[in-house]
């Protein structure tokens, strides 16, 4: 991610290293089927047809974990490990990391609302963008950032944030000739 000429990183928040669960058990399953697949093809009344073929079918345990592993493990840690959610003194952006996607970003300017759901310690943040009528939801942009740390502090932070961006928007002088310079 690139900054802008004067722009300044104000909050660098990562998914929470509980979603990290998942993939540490998809490794402790393939570690207990591997072994398992291992010691059924180690003992020693294996029928001669299987006996014969034992090293491949070793080969094809180990490429079959190596598959499970890359897919259920390493994939999200390397997702988890390069995703981020940035606030700038300007924008906000969302990395998905590592396959996951585009970067999406949006100026500080444009949010209409934060607010928080569930519990304050695991929740998820909803952003408005765009028109804050309830009336006319066409003219919203929403994001759901989820498994953000200590979700309270981070929506305070994107809050002054966006305050702060919003009076420099309206302090900032209009442009000679423009429309609104009048």
């Amino acid at each position: 991610m690139r900054l802008e000429p004067g722009e300044r990183v104000m909050v660098l928040a990562r998914t929470r290293t509980r979603s990290l669960l998942g993939p540490a058990a998809v490794l402790v399953l393939v570690a207990f089927a591997v072994g398992l697949a291992l010691g059924a093809l180690a003992r020693p009344g294996l029928p001669s047809v299987l006996a014969g073929v034992r090293p491949g079918l070793e080969a094809a345990v180990w490429i079959a974990a190596a598959l499970a592993v890359a897919a259920g493990t390493l994939r999200p840690v390397l997702r988890w490990a390069t995703g981020a959610v940035v606030v700038t003194d300007r924008c906000l952006v969302v990395r998905p990391g590592w396959g996951g996607g585009r970067d999406r970003a949006r100026p500080l300017v444009h949010i209409a609302d934060v607010r928080r759901r569930g519990r304050s310690s695991a929740g998820e943040l909803v952003v408005v963008f765009g028109h804050a009528d309830p009336q006319d939801p066409s003219r919203q942009e929403i994001w759901h950032l989820t498994g953000l740390p200590e979700p309270a502090r981070f929506e305070d932070a994107l809050a002054e944030v966006t305050r702060q961006a919003h009076a420099a928007a309206w302090s900032a002088p209009h442009p000679a000739g423009s429309a609104g310079a009048r």
